[in-house]
């Protein structure tokens, strides 16, 4: 996909996400920033010899009400932020050519008492060197984190972790994620069945969806299955999965 694609598709984003205003949708404005940035990038020659880069920075939802079986108890009307970042090492968006990828969601909210509380997972690309001291998928999620570390250490006079123990492990594999399949994540665990197939009514959003699953997760899938097709030659399915 070249950047041209890329900007009608979060053009796109950007307008379905807009009709969700005040229905679990509350500030898409890094998303609007990165519109704006693409747009910049064809209208300068010299920008688009450059390589395809991705940063959309804390787009914001609502999730209201009460949650179930939260530690601890009580916690109501959260605020999750997403944060995507996907780099390629050439001009187009193709799955073979990322370079960098992450992707940030926190969670923020108040328990029972009135006392903050958060929640923070990340799903990352690694360029695995073979030398990991524990498994680690290529594209893994992963709990806890950068995220989660700097918001202990910015407010340690009010977050406190109590029983919770927080560790690297497991990096948990996952099928990589754009700003459009992130979006998809966020409606279909986050805002509810009914928002997530209201979501997926638009034909906007129909469209890019299918689009950025035959550019992400179409080679992720073939790569996965190609192991057993051969498993005794070493393949991407390895690194995408080192515990085949």
């Amino acid at each position: 996909m070249n950047d041209v694609d890329f900007l009608r598709a979060l053009d796109d984003l950007a307008e379905v996400l807009e009709s969700f205003y005040g229905k679990g949708v509350r500030d898409i404005s890094g998303l609007k920033r990165a519109v704006s940035s693409l747009k910049k990038r064809l209208v300068d020659p010299k920008q688009r010899e450059y390589p395809l880069n991705i940063h959309i920075a804390r787009m914001s939802f609502d999730i209201q009400g009460n949650h179930k079986h939260t530690l601890p108890a009580g916690a109501t009307d959260s605020i999750l932020t997403l944060s995507v970042k996907i780099c390629f090492r050439d001009k187009f968006a193709v799955f073979s050519d990322i370079v960098e990828m992450s992707v940030d969601f926190e969670l923020s909210s108040n328990d029972e008492n009135g006392q903050p509380v958060k929640s923070a997972w990340h799903l990352d690309y690694h360029d695995v060197k073979g030398d990991e001291q524990f498994s680690h998928p290529q594209f893994h999620f992963q709990f806890g984190g950068k995220k989660l570390r700097e918001s202990i250490r910015e407010n340690n006079r009010h977050f406190n972790t109590g029983e919770l123990l927080l560790m690297e492990s497991p990096r948990i594999m996952h099928p990589p994620m754009d700003p459009i399949l992130a979006v998809d994540f966020v409606f279909g665990n986050f805002l509810g069945d009914k928002c997530w197939k209201a979501l997926r009514q638009k034909r906007p959003f129909i469209n890019i969806h299918k689009a950025s699953k035959e550019l992400f997760w179409k080679p992720y899938f073939e790569g996965i299955s190609g192991y057993f097709s051969n498993p005794n030659v070493p393949s991407q399915a390895n690194t995408l999965h080192p515990g085949l």
